[in-house]
């Protein structure tokens, strides 16, 4: 190839990227908010009358959506472009154009497509773009050590995982579903462990063939999860779902896709007070970028979907403050800490002589724990720190855990100063689970993976079982499982196991010895370090199908 034919090639190549086509999602204002919390609390209230009516699409956006003058003066706009590629979701306007006419549109002088201006004739009307993407830094500890002896580094495999969390061995028949989702367009999955997984821990083969994205090489996190959430909810119908940019535009398409499953697990996140340095939000502050997102979470579980979120693997300072700066203490990380969604903490036991009689190949040959004293992780036990807190946003705790809250800040438990956490915010965790040691096969090879990315996936697949029996013998479909988690919690104290000990003043990279400046210490009951604790699946199920009544209406004041 002569050295003409390379530079044509070259360029050939550039001119493709720069004018492929770029997805662009418009964030119209939205109105009625108040009204639309009200129906998740109505709908999502365990005693409530309509508990569990889910809504339509159209139902849901007619209540929030600009007027349709509005609307089309924004398409109107577009169009001006001979873009033609055009959804109008109501309260969401997406299209799809080259790089260098999205740079016209929004008057963008630099090569990336940051620093945008909406035009001054739309500004009562969209809210914010999101297009663009600052990478975010992800800490896979994959045969992570922990610095103690005492901790078990064994296999935390599905037949622990039964025996920790009550879970007999059933399978479930692909009538309930369950999604990992990645972002950045983050490398994939592949069937093939998957399936070692499944045979090595005794299930079901259960290829995963339901896939939104790329599904491009192989990645830890993308493997983890997909394992993880198939090891606990055995059999259930698998999706993988890849997006390319960040939390609002994924939930702008996952809701808007027709057929959506009944769970997902996300085990991304990142500062709160600090989104806009993952997404280029112009003129928009990270806090009023959360509000937007928590209103997007409340449209997908008034459809009937279920999010489980990892609560973070840098404890309560965050990975904005891993060397504990005294300067930002506290960091609650998003969407772990939104209000609608389950956020998922993490625990580990300590090795001791006890045996099990696992039967499961990767027991038998491999190892596994075998402990039922959980306790909340931590840097100096395992070598990072599951997160938790309370987030920034709201001005009163949530309804369904207000009481459980009130009770730990009012317990004599030692707490940070006021100045560094918001005391009337939404309390997280909601749950914990295992997250150290978990088995995943990579490219063909077993190790074992830790973090909140293990736990949140778990739950996840323990919420499908749960699911399912709600719908079986009670035909309820719901999406917001955080006020029924509380209600059992207060009705069924054997449905979960406390988790007592355990502190999230650390990060993955040191623990401070200001200790509780830096975050919270667990306790009996609730805590924001491992949540109301680990699931007793057995116990919830019997509960649902003998005490769960669906009538009257709890007198609580929502909003």
């Amino acid at each position: 190839m002569n050295l003409f034919t390379i530079i044509s090639y070259v360029y050939t190549v550039l001119n493709t990227q720069q004018q492929k086509q770029q997805p662009v999602y418009l964030a119209l204002k939205q109105h009625n908010i108040d009204v639309l919390e009200k129906v998740v609390n109505d709908i999502s209230n365990p005693i409530s009358e309509n508990y569990g009516k889910v809504m339509k699409m159209n139902e849901i956006v007619d209540i929030i959506s600009p007027t349709y003058q509005e609307q089309q003066k924004v398409i109107s706009w577009i169009s001006e472009y001979n873009i033609s590629d055009i959804k109008n979701y109501g309260d969401n306007i997406k299209f799809q154009t080259s790089k260098d006419k999205i740079r016209q549109m929004f008057n963008i002088s630099t090569p990336e497509l940051y620093n945008y201006t909406i035009p001054y004739h739309l500004r009562d009307i969209i809210d914010f773009v999101e297009m663009s993407l600052y990478k975010v830094p992800r800490n896979i500890k994959i045969n992570n050590k922990s610095p103690l002896k005492t901790t078990d580094d064994r296999y935390f495999g599905r037949e622990p995982m039964m025996y920790l969390y009550n879970v007999s061995d059933i399978s479930l028949n692909k009538s309930i579903s369950g999604a990992s989702i990645e972002y950045q367009n983050n490398c994939g999955f592949i069937n093939n462990d998957l399936t070692k997984q499944q045979v090595m821990n005794g299930q079901i083969v259960n290829i995963l063939n339901d896939v939104v994205g790329p599904n491009e090489g192989i990645d830890v996190e993308s493997s983890l999860d997909v394992q993880m959430m198939s090891q606990a909810g055995n059999n259930a119908k698998l999706w993988f779902w890849d997006t390319p940019i960040w939390l609002y535009s994924f939930a702008v398409d996952f809701y808007n896709t027709p057929d959506i499953p009944d769970v997902i697990s996300m085990s991304w996140g990142w500062s709160q007070a600090n989104q806009c340095n993952i997404v280029d939000c112009s003129n928009l502050t990270s806090l009023q970028y959360v509000n937007r997102v928590n209103i997007e979470y409340m449209k997908i579980v008034l459809r009937g979907t279920t999010m489980t979120v990892s609560s973070g693997d840098a404890g309560a300072p965050g990975r904005t403050n891993e060397e504990c700066d005294v300067n930002n203490p506290i960091n609650p990380v998003f969407p772990g800490s939104s209000p609608f969604v389950v956020s998922v903490g993490a625990t580990y036991t300590d090795k001791t002589n006890k045996t099990r009689d696992y039967k499961s190949p990767l027991c038998l040959n491999n190892a596994c724990i075998t402990d039922n004293n959980e306790k909340s992780i931590s840097f100096d036990h395992v070598g990072w720190t599951a997160g938790g807190g309370f987030d920034l946003t709201r001005n009163s705790t949530p309804w369904w855990q207000k009481s459980v809250v009130e009770e730990y800040l009012n317990s004599g438990v030692q707490l940070p100063p006021d100045t560094n956490f918001n005391r009337n915010g939404r309390a997280y965790p909601d749950v914990s689970a295992i997250g150290h040691s978990c088995p995943t096969y990579i490219n063909g090879q077993l190790g074992g993976v830790d973090g909140t990315s293990c736990s949140s996936p778990v739950v996840a697949g323990l919420l499908t079982i749960i699911k399912e029996h709600l719908w079986k013998t009670k035909k309820i479909k719901i999406g917001h499982i955080n006020p029924l988690l509380y209600y059992v919690y207060d009705k069924c104290p054997s449905c979960y196991r406390d988790i007592t000990e355990g502190y999230n003043w650390c990060t993955e990279e040191t623990c401070s010895s200001n200790t509780t400046y830096f975050g919270f210490n667990a306790t009996h009951g609730f805590d924001p370090v491992s949540g109301l604790g680990t699931l007793n699946v057995g116990n919830i199920l019997w509960f649902i199908e003998n005490k769960l009544e669906n009538k009257g209406t709890l007198n609580v004041e929502y909003i």
